[in-house]
C-alpha cells in the first residue's frame, strides 16, 4: 500500500531533484565520449519535440531543416497509410480514416472539434466518435489522433500497461510534472515519494509528439573531436570535428504553433517545461564544444613540437592544473573534457590525456619532464662503465649536464622507478 509521506521529507526530494535536473546535463556531457553524447541526446529528443538535430553528413548541405523535417513527416504519414489499410474497416471508414490522417497536427494531435471535422470531412459527428478510437489502437506509435497532450500521454501509457488510476489523476496536474513538485504529487495523488517519483518518470519518458519522426543524429564512431593540423607556413591549426559532434538547436517554430493551439494551461506549462529542456541541452552541448576548443588552443600552445614530431621527448611539461588556468574553467571541468576525448594530427590519433606530461619538480618549473628525465637516467645506466657503475651523486651530475636538475634523493628515487639497483650491485663481479 502507498503511504503519505511528511510534508517536509517531500520538500527535501524536491530540492534534490529539481538540483539534479538543472545542473547534470552540462556536467554529464562533458566527460562523455561522441558516441555517449550523441546517445545522451538521442534520449532527450525521443520525449522532446523541441529539439532537433542536424545529421553530421547533411549539415552545409542543401535544404533547410525544416525541408527535411517535412520530407521524413511526409514518409511517416506514408507508413500511417499503410497501417490504416491493415485495419478491418468498411470502404466508407477507411475513406475517413485518411481524412483524419490528414487532419493531424505536427504533433500528431486532432486539434478541430469532431463537428468542425465532420463538416470538412463530410461525415457525422458520430461516425468520427466511433472511428477515432479504433485509429487511436490501432495506429503506431501509440499517442496519434489524441485530441489533447493528456489523452495522448494516456494513449502511450496504456500501450506500456503503465495506465491506473493514480498516473490518471497525475495527468490532470501536468503542470506538477512539468515543475518536477514532488511534495505537491503526493499530496495530490496521496503517494509516497517514490511512487511519485516513478510515476513523474514514467509520463516525462513519454512523447509529447508521436508524429515527428526522430531521425537518429549520423555519428561517426570513434571520431577524434578535435583536429591539429601544420598548416603551409608551419603553424597549427585548431579546429573540432563537426562529425563527432552532433549539432542540435532548438524548434522555435513547432512550439510557438503549439502554444497557439494547446489551450489547457497545465498541458501549456509542460510544453514549456520541454523547450526549456531543449533549449539546456544545445547551451550544454554549447559550453562543451567551446570548452574542447579551448582545450585544444591551450595543448597546441603548449605541445606544437610534441604534435608536429609525435615524439614524447619533445613533449613540454603540462597538467590538468595549467590548462584549466589556461582555458579558465575549473580544474574538474578539464578533467571531464579530457576523459573521453581524442585529438588527431598529422603523427596520427592520440587520447588528450597523453598530451599532459608532469614537471620534475611540484611547481612545474623548467621544460623537461619527469618522463624525459626517467629516459635519459635509464640511458645513462644502461651506457655506464660496468666496471665502474655512476653513484647516484654521478648521476645526479651527469642530468644536471643535460638539463635535468634534481636532487640525489630524487635520482635514487627514479632509479628504483625503474627497478635499477644501486651502483654497488651493477658492479661486475
Amino acid at each position: 500500500m502507498r503511504q503519505h509521506q511528511h510534508q517536509r521529507q517531500t520538500q527535501t526530494q524536491t530540492q534534490k531533484l529539481a538540483l539534479t535536473q538543472t545542473m547534470r546535463i552540462s556536467l554529464a556531457l562533458l566527460e562523455m565520449s561522441p558516441e555517449e553524447a550523441a546517445q545522451a541526446i538521442e534520449k532527450e529528443r525521443s520525449r522532446n519535440a523541441f529539439l532537433s538535430a542536424i545529421p553530421a553528413g547533411q549539415r552545409g548541405g542543401g535544404g533547410s531543416v525544416a525541408a527535411l523535417e517535412g520530407t521524413a513527416q511526409e514518409t511517416m504519414l506514408d507508413d500511417l497509410g499503410r497501417q490504416i489499410g491493415m485495419i478491418r474497416l468498411s470502404s466508407r471508414e477507411a475513406q475517413l480514416a485518411h481524412g483524419l490522417l490528414h487532419s493531424l497536427d505536427e504533433r500528431g494531435f486532432l486539434t478541430a472539434d469532431y463537428e468542425e471535422m465532420a463538416n470538412y470531412l463530410g461525415s457525422s459527428v458520430a461516425e468520427i466518435t466511433r472511428l477515432v478510437p479504433t485509429l487511436q489502437k490501432h495506429v503506431e506509435p501509440a499517442g496519434l489522433f489524441a485530441t489533447s497532450l493528456t489523452q495522448c500521454f494516456q494513449l502511450q501509457l496504456e500501450a506500456k500497461n503503465r495506465f491506473d488510476p493514480l498516473i490518471e489523476k497525475l495527468l490532470g496536474r501536468l503542470d506538477l510534472i512539468a515543475r518536477r513538485n514532488i511534495a505537491e504529487i503526493c499530496t495530490v495523488c496521496g503517494v509516497d515519494e517514490e511512487d511519485a517519483i516513478e510515476m513523474l518518470e514514467d509520463i516525462r519518458s513519454l512523447d509529447p509528439a508521436p508524429l515527428l519522426e526522430k531521425p537518429e543524429v549520423a555519428q561517426t564512431l570513434g571520431a577524434p573531436e578535435i583536429i591539429i593540423r601544420v598548416s603551409a607556413e608551419d603553424t597549427l591549426l585548431v579546429h573540432l570535428n563537426e562529425d563527432a559532434l552532433p549539432e542540435i538547436l532548438t524548434d522555435d517554430g513547432l512550439f510557438s504553433a503549439t502554444l497557439k493551439t494547446e489551450t489547457d494551461g497545465y498541458a501549456q506549462s509542460y510544453y514549456r517545461d520541454c523547450y526549456r529542456g531543449a533549449a539546456n541541452m544545445v547551451r550544454a552541448m554549447q559550453k562543451r564544444a567551446n570548452t574542447l576548443l579551448a582545450t585544444g588552443n591551450a595543448i597546441a600552445k603548449r605541445q606544437e613540437k610534441f604534435i608536429k614530431s609525435g615524439r614524447d621527448r619533445h613533449k613540454r611539461p603540462l597538467t590538468i592544473e595549467q590548462l584549466a588556468s589556461e582555458v579558465g574553467v575549473n580544474k574538474s571541468t578539464i578533467s571531464r573534457a579530457l576523459k573521453s576525448c581524442n585529438i588527431m594530427t598529422d603523427k596520427g590519433i592520440f587520447s588528450a590525456q597523453q598530451f599532459l606530461a608532469r614537471g620534475l619538480t611540484p611547481d612545474q618549473q623548467g621544460e623537461k619532464t619527469r618522463d624525459q628525465a626517467l629516459r635519459r637516467l635509464s640511458l645513462l645506466i644502461k651506457t655506464e662503465n660496468q666496471n665502474q657503475p655512476s653513484s647516484d651523486e654521478q648521476l645526479k651530475q651527469q642530468l644536471e649536464t643535460a638539463g635535468f636538475k634534481l636532487s640525489r634523493r630524487t635520482v635514487a628515487k627514479y632509479r628504483k622507478m625503474l627497478a635499477i639497483p644501486g651502483a654497488h650491485a651493477r658492479k661486475l663481479p
